[in-house]
């Protein structure tokens, strides 16, 4: 876990990909894309069943972990909203019954004619943008806003290289000074690779959540090669 600050604001970046935010007891993640492995089964494409069932177990261990009492999630909630199935949507209900939090979600261009699914799981919705204190909750970043943003769906990946040798992580994602870029929470999700040229990275390493400050070097930590 590492200390984030943005928009005045403390929030603690956590290596499951959600920010915690200790003030108001609010942990925010952006696109868990539920279904999206079983629509790629269905199209052929042998994605283990496991990857969702380990991204909701990392969910339910956040809100152990925090003590949080609201799940904010940004948008992309589902992957295919059209694809899902009766016996999907209650076993999903079912997890998120058992948080035993309050339920809050900015829906995303994935979940296009959603709000009734996401409603039966015991979401609130809330329109794009919704305020929290000094920034705007949004699922789509948006370089013109006035306000400081929290968004998702870029799916923001820090590159570390060397000559050799490169390194590439999920990260948190701090773009000209306004815009805060949150992980794609699905393990099972690819995106942009930034440096620490283009923003203040906090890498998301085996480790832990690394600040921009450290760098990791990539001939003393596992290399992912894209």
């Amino acid at each position: 876990m590492t200390d984030l600050y943005f928009a005045q604001q403390q929030f603690v970046a956590r290596k499951d990909r959600t920010l915690w935010h200790p003030q108001s007891g609010c942990l925010f993640l952006s696109d868990l894309h539920l279904g999206k492995g079983h629509l790629f089964r269905r199209s052929g494409i042998a994605v283990p069943d496991a990857l969702e069932h380990e991204d909701l177990g990392r969910l339910c261990t956040a809100v152990q972990q925090t003590g949080a009492t609201t799940v904010w999630i940004l948008g992309d909630l589902f992957h295919h909203p059209a694809s899902i199935n009766i016996q999907q949507l209650a076993k999903w209900a079912t997890v998120f019954r058992s948080l035993k939090v309050g339920l809050q979600v900015i829906l995303g261009n994935h979940d296009r004619h959603a709000e009734a699914l996401a409603e039966e799981l015991g979401f609130e919705l809330n329109p794009e943008p919704t305020a929290f204190g000094s920034v705007d909750l949004a699922h789509h970043p948006d370089p013109e806003a006035i306000r400081p943003r929290i968004a998702g769906h870029i799916h923001p990946q820090v590159r570390f290289q060397r000559r050799t040798d490169r390194l590439i992580f999920p990260c948190f994602a701090i773009v000209q000074s306004h815009t805060l870029l949150l992980p794609a929470f699905t393990a099972f999700s690819g995106g942009p690779q930034f440096t620490a040229k283009d923003a203040q990275c906090y890498a998301i390493t085996p480790d832990g959540v690394l600040s921009p400050q450290n760098p990791p070097q990539p001939s003393s930590v596992n290399k992912e090669l894209s």
